[in-house]
Protein backbone atom coordinates (compact mmCIF):
# COMPACT_ATOMS: atom_id res chain seq x y z
CA UNK A 1 0.00 0.00 0.00
CA UNK A 2 2.74 2.75 1.05
CA UNK A 3 4.37 1.71 -3.01
CA UNK A 4 1.21 2.38 -4.47
CA UNK A 5 0.53 5.49 -2.34
CA UNK A 6 4.41 6.45 -3.20
CA UNK A 7 4.16 5.78 -7.14
CA UNK A 8 0.86 7.59 -7.38
CA UNK A 9 2.89 10.76 -5.63
CA UNK A 10 5.68 10.32 -8.06
CA UNK A 11 3.11 10.55 -10.88
CA UNK A 12 1.12 13.50 -9.92
CA UNK A 13 4.38 15.32 -9.41
CA UNK A 14 5.48 14.89 -12.99
CA UNK A 15 2.24 15.88 -14.18
CA UNK A 16 2.56 19.28 -11.98
CA UNK A 17 6.28 19.31 -13.55
CA UNK A 18 5.16 19.44 -16.91
CA UNK A 19 6.36 22.40 -19.20
CA UNK A 20 4.19 25.23 -19.19
CA UNK A 21 1.08 23.16 -17.64
CA UNK A 22 -0.93 25.02 -14.60
CA UNK A 23 -3.33 23.68 -12.51
CA UNK A 24 -5.84 25.55 -14.35
CA UNK A 25 -4.76 24.96 -17.62
CA UNK A 26 -5.78 20.89 -16.97
CA UNK A 27 -8.46 21.26 -19.25
CA UNK A 28 -9.86 22.91 -21.49
CA UNK A 29 -12.21 22.16 -24.55
CA UNK A 30 -10.72 22.58 -28.53
CA UNK A 31 -12.70 21.79 -31.30
CA UNK A 32 -12.26 18.31 -32.70
CA UNK A 33 -10.83 19.51 -35.99
CA UNK A 34 -8.59 21.79 -34.37
CA UNK A 35 -7.51 18.33 -32.14
CA UNK A 36 -6.57 16.77 -35.37
CA UNK A 37 -4.61 19.60 -36.53
CA UNK A 38 -2.18 19.10 -33.12
CA UNK A 39 -1.86 15.51 -33.64
CA UNK A 40 -0.02 16.01 -37.30
CA UNK A 41 1.87 12.91 -37.25
CA UNK A 42 2.52 9.95 -34.70
CA UNK A 43 3.02 6.48 -33.78
CA UNK A 44 2.03 3.67 -32.00
CA UNK A 45 3.50 2.85 -28.58
CA UNK A 46 3.97 0.45 -26.01
CA UNK A 47 1.47 -2.33 -26.72
CA UNK A 48 3.34 -5.38 -26.55
CA UNK A 49 6.53 -4.24 -24.97
CA UNK A 50 6.94 -6.13 -21.23
CA UNK A 51 6.36 -2.23 -19.53
CA UNK A 52 2.95 -4.03 -18.78
CA UNK A 53 4.19 -6.42 -17.07
CA UNK A 54 4.18 -6.78 -13.12
CA UNK A 55 7.16 -5.45 -11.46
CA UNK A 56 8.81 -4.67 -15.07
CA UNK A 57 10.16 -2.00 -17.03
CA UNK A 58 10.55 -3.35 -20.55
CA UNK A 59 12.18 -0.88 -23.08
CA UNK A 60 10.39 2.39 -22.65
CA UNK A 61 12.04 4.91 -21.22
CA UNK A 62 11.67 8.26 -20.96
CA UNK A 63 13.94 9.84 -23.21
CA UNK A 64 12.04 7.83 -26.05
CA UNK A 65 9.44 9.62 -25.40
CA UNK A 66 11.45 12.68 -25.86
CA UNK A 67 13.12 11.02 -28.93
CA UNK A 68 9.81 11.06 -30.61
CA UNK A 69 9.05 14.61 -30.08
CA UNK A 70 12.39 15.40 -31.64
CA UNK A 71 12.02 13.57 -34.54
CA UNK A 72 8.80 15.70 -34.82
CA UNK A 73 6.02 13.48 -34.43
CA UNK A 74 3.28 14.93 -32.58
CA UNK A 75 1.17 12.40 -31.10
CA UNK A 76 1.59 9.12 -29.63
CA UNK A 77 -1.22 6.73 -29.40
CA UNK A 78 -0.97 3.99 -26.42
CA UNK A 79 -2.60 0.78 -27.31
CA UNK A 80 -4.29 -0.67 -24.21
CA UNK A 81 -4.81 -4.53 -23.44
CA UNK A 82 -7.47 -3.65 -20.13
CA UNK A 83 -9.55 -6.54 -19.58
CA UNK A 84 -6.83 -8.35 -18.16
CA UNK A 85 -6.06 -6.03 -15.67
CA UNK A 86 -9.70 -6.51 -14.29
CA UNK A 87 -10.45 -8.20 -10.99
CA UNK A 88 -13.45 -9.91 -10.72
CA UNK A 89 -15.06 -7.20 -9.50
CA UNK A 90 -14.32 -5.60 -12.40
CA UNK A 91 -11.56 -3.14 -10.94
CA UNK A 92 -8.23 -2.09 -12.80
CA UNK A 93 -5.12 -3.13 -10.89
CA UNK A 94 -3.94 -0.28 -9.52
CA UNK A 95 -0.21 -0.98 -9.86
CA UNK A 96 -1.42 -0.87 -13.60
CA UNK A 97 -3.00 2.09 -13.46
CA UNK A 98 -0.03 3.98 -12.22
CA UNK A 99 2.05 2.67 -15.18
CA UNK A 100 0.16 4.43 -17.40
CA UNK A 101 -0.11 6.98 -14.82
CA UNK A 102 3.81 7.47 -16.21
CA UNK A 103 3.23 6.83 -19.87
CA UNK A 104 0.48 9.79 -19.81
CA UNK A 105 2.86 12.29 -17.79
CA UNK A 106 5.67 11.38 -19.93
CA UNK A 107 3.69 12.55 -23.11
CA UNK A 108 2.49 15.62 -21.51
CA UNK A 109 5.89 16.52 -20.64
CA UNK A 110 7.37 15.73 -23.78
CA UNK A 111 4.48 18.10 -25.61
CA UNK A 112 2.38 15.20 -27.34
CA UNK A 113 -0.99 14.43 -27.95
CA UNK A 114 -1.86 11.36 -26.10
CA UNK A 115 -4.32 8.86 -27.37
CA UNK A 116 -5.74 6.44 -24.94
CA UNK A 117 -6.78 3.20 -27.34
CA UNK A 118 -8.29 0.01 -25.94
CA UNK A 119 -7.47 -2.25 -27.85
CA UNK A 120 -9.35 -5.92 -26.64
CA UNK A 121 -10.64 -6.27 -29.68
CA UNK A 122 -10.55 -9.67 -30.12
CA UNK A 123 -12.19 -10.11 -26.84
CA UNK A 124 -15.19 -8.34 -28.36
CA UNK A 125 -15.50 -9.73 -31.52
CA UNK A 126 -15.90 -12.82 -30.22
CA UNK A 127 -18.57 -12.60 -27.64
CA UNK A 128 -20.55 -9.13 -26.78
CA UNK A 129 -21.99 -10.36 -24.15
CA UNK A 130 -19.27 -10.30 -21.68
CA UNK A 131 -17.28 -7.94 -23.42
CA UNK A 132 -19.52 -4.58 -23.32
CA UNK A 133 -19.69 -4.67 -19.65
CA UNK A 134 -16.09 -4.63 -19.20
CA UNK A 135 -15.79 -1.70 -21.94
CA UNK A 136 -18.24 0.22 -19.81
CA UNK A 137 -15.80 -1.19 -16.33
CA UNK A 138 -12.97 0.31 -17.78
CA UNK A 139 -13.87 3.38 -19.17
CA UNK A 140 -15.72 4.50 -16.15
CA UNK A 141 -12.31 4.21 -14.34
CA UNK A 142 -10.03 5.59 -17.33
CA UNK A 143 -12.70 8.81 -17.91
CA UNK A 144 -12.76 9.17 -14.19
CA UNK A 145 -9.22 8.91 -13.20
CA UNK A 146 -7.93 11.39 -16.34
CA UNK A 147 -10.56 13.99 -16.23
CA UNK A 148 -8.50 16.94 -15.08
CA UNK A 149 -5.75 16.07 -17.54
CA UNK A 150 -5.44 18.40 -20.33
CA UNK A 151 -7.39 18.52 -23.98
CA UNK A 152 -4.04 16.77 -25.06
CA UNK A 153 -5.51 13.15 -23.89
CA UNK A 154 -7.69 11.94 -25.97
CA UNK A 155 -9.88 8.89 -25.88
CA UNK A 156 -10.42 5.88 -28.25
CA UNK A 157 -12.99 3.62 -27.20
CA UNK A 158 -11.99 0.63 -28.83
CA UNK A 159 -9.59 -0.54 -31.84
CA UNK A 160 -10.61 -2.17 -34.81
CA UNK A 161 -14.80 -3.54 -33.95
CA UNK A 162 -15.55 -7.20 -35.65
CA UNK A 163 -16.29 -10.65 -36.03
CA UNK A 164 -19.73 -9.99 -33.54
CA UNK A 165 -19.28 -6.34 -33.28
CA UNK A 166 -20.87 -5.35 -36.68
CA UNK A 167 -22.69 -2.35 -37.54
CA UNK A 168 -25.34 -2.66 -35.72
CA UNK A 169 -24.14 -4.29 -32.58
CA UNK A 170 -21.13 -1.68 -32.53
CA UNK A 171 -23.84 1.60 -33.48
CA UNK A 172 -25.71 0.01 -30.48
CA UNK A 173 -22.48 -0.55 -28.14
CA UNK A 174 -20.29 2.88 -28.39
CA UNK A 175 -23.34 5.35 -27.34
CA UNK A 176 -23.17 3.18 -24.29
CA UNK A 177 -19.18 3.62 -23.97
CA UNK A 178 -19.33 7.31 -25.20
CA UNK A 179 -22.29 8.26 -21.99
CA UNK A 180 -19.78 6.59 -19.99
CA UNK A 181 -16.66 8.86 -20.73
CA UNK A 182 -18.91 11.72 -21.27
CA UNK A 183 -20.42 11.83 -17.19
CA UNK A 184 -16.79 13.40 -16.29
CA UNK A 185 -15.54 14.50 -19.81
CA UNK A 186 -18.62 16.25 -21.74
CA UNK A 187 -16.29 17.96 -24.37
CA UNK A 188 -13.75 15.86 -24.07
CA UNK A 189 -12.83 14.67 -27.71
CA UNK A 190 -12.94 10.70 -28.82
CA UNK A 191 -12.10 8.33 -31.19
CA UNK A 192 -14.30 6.34 -32.87
CA UNK A 193 -14.06 4.05 -36.00
CA UNK A 194 -16.42 1.84 -38.12
CA UNK A 195 -16.73 -1.61 -38.16
CA UNK A 196 -14.61 -4.66 -39.85
CA UNK A 197 -11.40 -3.56 -38.58
CA UNK A 198 -11.89 0.33 -38.45
CA UNK A 199 -12.48 -0.26 -42.54
CA UNK A 200 -12.69 3.13 -44.66
CA UNK A 201 -15.23 1.32 -46.58
CA UNK A 202 -17.48 0.71 -43.33
CA UNK A 203 -17.73 4.83 -42.60
CA UNK A 204 -21.21 5.23 -44.08
CA UNK A 205 -22.47 2.69 -41.75
CA UNK A 206 -21.15 4.40 -38.78
CA UNK A 207 -23.90 6.01 -37.07
CA UNK A 208 -22.65 8.98 -34.81
CA UNK A 209 -24.62 11.43 -32.50
CA UNK A 210 -25.46 14.46 -34.47
CA UNK A 211 -25.17 16.48 -31.03
CA UNK A 212 -21.44 15.41 -29.71
CA UNK A 213 -18.98 17.80 -31.74
CA UNK A 214 -16.19 16.30 -30.11
CA UNK A 215 -15.70 13.22 -31.89
CA UNK A 216 -12.81 11.92 -34.20
CA UNK A 217 -13.27 9.87 -36.60
CA UNK A 218 -10.33 6.97 -37.54
CA UNK A 219 -9.96 4.21 -40.07
CA UNK A 220 -6.85 2.08 -40.70
CA UNK A 221 -5.24 1.35 -43.44
CA UNK A 222 -3.66 -1.81 -44.92
CA UNK A 223 -4.08 -1.83 -48.68
CA UNK A 224 -2.95 -4.01 -50.68
CA UNK A 225 -3.03 -6.50 -47.52
CA UNK A 226 -0.68 -9.29 -49.74
CA UNK A 227 2.13 -6.48 -49.53
CA UNK A 228 1.34 -4.87 -46.01
CA UNK A 229 1.15 -8.69 -44.61
CA UNK A 230 3.49 -10.91 -46.15
CA UNK A 231 4.86 -13.44 -44.09
CA UNK A 232 2.90 -12.42 -40.83
CA UNK A 233 2.18 -15.54 -38.95
CA UNK A 234 -0.80 -13.83 -37.30
CA UNK A 235 -2.99 -13.90 -40.43
CA UNK A 236 -4.13 -16.54 -43.07
CA UNK A 237 -1.85 -18.61 -44.93
CA UNK A 238 -2.50 -16.86 -47.74
CA UNK A 239 -0.59 -14.14 -46.34
CA UNK A 240 1.59 -15.60 -44.12
CA UNK A 241 3.56 -17.83 -46.99
CA UNK A 242 4.38 -15.19 -48.99
CA UNK A 243 7.21 -13.05 -49.98
CA UNK A 244 8.88 -10.63 -51.78
CA UNK A 245 5.33 -8.45 -52.93
CA UNK A 246 6.81 -5.25 -54.21
CA UNK A 247 4.36 -1.93 -54.09
CA UNK A 248 4.95 0.97 -56.05
CA UNK A 249 2.99 0.77 -59.61
CA UNK A 250 1.84 3.51 -60.39
CA UNK A 251 -2.16 2.21 -60.66
CA UNK A 252 -0.78 1.01 -56.75
CA UNK A 253 -0.02 4.34 -55.97
CA UNK A 254 -3.54 5.76 -57.42
CA UNK A 255 -5.40 3.15 -55.84
CA UNK A 256 -4.40 4.60 -52.56
CA UNK A 257 -5.44 8.31 -53.23
CA UNK A 258 -8.94 7.19 -54.64
CA UNK A 259 -9.20 5.30 -51.23
CA UNK A 260 -8.00 8.50 -49.51
CA UNK A 261 -10.59 10.61 -51.96
CA UNK A 262 -13.21 8.45 -50.55
CA UNK A 263 -12.55 9.31 -46.87
CA UNK A 264 -12.12 12.62 -47.17
CA UNK A 265 -15.60 13.31 -49.32
CA UNK A 266 -16.57 11.13 -46.81
CA UNK A 267 -15.67 13.88 -44.18
CA UNK A 268 -16.85 16.78 -46.04
CA UNK A 269 -20.35 15.10 -46.06
CA UNK A 270 -20.51 14.65 -42.66
CA UNK A 271 -18.40 17.40 -41.12
CA UNK A 272 -15.52 15.10 -39.09
CA UNK A 273 -12.27 15.54 -38.89
CA UNK A 274 -10.05 12.10 -39.89
CA UNK A 275 -7.00 10.06 -38.09
CA UNK A 276 -5.61 7.59 -39.86
CA UNK A 277 -5.15 6.09 -36.96
CA UNK A 278 -2.76 3.19 -38.24
CA UNK A 279 -0.75 2.37 -41.35
CA UNK A 280 2.18 0.19 -41.87
CA UNK A 281 3.99 -2.48 -43.86
CA UNK A 282 5.19 -5.46 -41.95
CA UNK A 283 9.05 -6.11 -41.70
CA UNK A 284 9.42 -9.26 -44.00
CA UNK A 285 7.84 -7.12 -46.90
CA UNK A 286 10.75 -5.85 -49.05
CA UNK A 287 12.36 -2.77 -47.19
CA UNK A 288 12.43 -0.29 -51.01
CA UNK A 289 8.72 -1.31 -51.07
CA UNK A 290 8.08 -0.63 -47.44
CA UNK A 291 9.69 2.81 -47.74
CA UNK A 292 7.53 3.73 -51.12
CA UNK A 293 4.28 2.50 -49.22
CA UNK A 294 4.70 4.17 -46.23
CA UNK A 295 5.44 7.41 -48.36
CA UNK A 296 2.90 7.11 -49.97
CA UNK A 297 0.05 6.63 -47.40
CA UNK A 298 1.74 9.30 -45.26
CA UNK A 299 1.40 12.12 -48.22
CA UNK A 300 -2.02 10.86 -49.07
CA UNK A 301 -2.78 11.43 -45.58
CA UNK A 302 -1.38 14.65 -44.63
CA UNK A 303 -2.57 16.02 -48.38
CA UNK A 304 -5.99 15.53 -46.93
CA UNK A 305 -5.73 17.06 -43.86
CA UNK A 306 -5.95 13.92 -41.70
CA UNK A 307 -3.63 12.77 -38.84
CA UNK A 308 -1.80 9.89 -39.43
CA UNK A 309 0.13 7.13 -36.64
CA UNK A 310 2.58 4.65 -37.93
CA UNK A 311 2.01 1.46 -36.58
CA UNK A 312 4.23 0.74 -34.88
CA UNK A 313 7.64 2.11 -32.91
CA UNK A 314 8.84 -1.41 -31.56
CA UNK A 315 7.89 -4.96 -31.63
CA UNK A 316 7.37 -4.98 -35.49
CA UNK A 317 6.53 -2.84 -38.62
CA UNK A 318 9.83 -1.16 -36.57
CA UNK A 319 10.31 2.22 -36.94
CA UNK A 320 12.69 2.66 -34.06
CA UNK A 321 15.07 -0.40 -32.64
CA UNK A 322 16.00 -0.38 -29.39
CA UNK A 323 18.69 -3.45 -30.02
CA UNK A 324 20.31 -0.09 -31.53
CA UNK A 325 19.08 2.26 -29.40
CA UNK A 326 18.45 4.04 -33.30
CA UNK A 327 15.61 4.72 -35.83
CA UNK A 328 15.04 2.17 -38.75
CA UNK A 329 16.28 5.64 -40.72
CA UNK A 330 14.31 4.56 -44.06
CA UNK A 331 11.09 3.77 -42.35
CA UNK A 332 11.37 7.48 -40.66
CA UNK A 333 12.13 9.09 -43.94
CA UNK A 334 9.27 7.56 -45.29
CA UNK A 335 6.81 9.26 -42.51
CA UNK A 336 8.70 12.09 -42.12
CA UNK A 337 11.00 13.14 -44.55
CA UNK A 338 11.44 16.17 -42.93
CA UNK A 339 12.62 14.85 -39.38
CA UNK A 340 15.36 16.72 -37.88
CA UNK A 341 16.74 13.48 -37.14
CA UNK A 342 17.77 12.61 -39.99
CA UNK A 343 19.88 16.02 -40.21
CA UNK A 344 22.11 14.65 -37.57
Amino acid sequence: MVRSVVLRAMCLLLWALAPGVAAQERFVAIPAAEQVARMGTGVNILGYDPYWREGGQGNYREEHFKAIHDAGFRTVRVVLFTFRHLDAGGTLDPAWLEKLDWVVAMGRRHGLVVILDVHDFDDCAKDIASCAPRLEQVWSQLAARYADQPASLVFELLNEPHGQLDAAAWNALFPRLLKVVRAGNPTRNVVVGPVNWNNFRALEQLELPADDRHLIVTFHYYEPFDFTHQGASWVEEQFSRLKDVPFGTPEQVAQVGRDFDAVKAWSLAHDRPILLGEFGAYDKAPMDSRVRWTATVARAAEARGFARLYWQFSSDFLLYDFGRQAWVEPILRAVLPDSPELER
